[in-house]
């Protein structure tokens, strides 16, 4: 496998994410989102997600796991 002090970083920073929230993937991406919050309001970041044509998404969190997602087209 490549790596770089980048991936490893990375890797590292997953990992602990992970034991955090326990290895439960619904908290994982709790977890994650708050700290994305967080991070726009920090540095003063907004990010913006464009919308594609033709593609399909997927909802964003909060989501419901207990059910499977449900795919809408764009």
């Amino acid at each position: 496998m490549i790596t770089n002090p980048v991936l490893e970083e990375k890797d590292r920073v997953q990992g602990e994410l992970a034991e955090a929230a326990g290895y439960d993937v619904k908290k994982y991406s709790e977890l994650v989102h708050r700290l994305f919050l967080e991070m726009q309001e920090q540095y003063g970041l907004k990010f913006k997600y464009a919308d594609r044509a033709g593609e399909f998404s997927r909802p964003t969190v909060p989501h419901d796991f207990s059910s499977p997602p449900t795919l809408v087209k764009a």
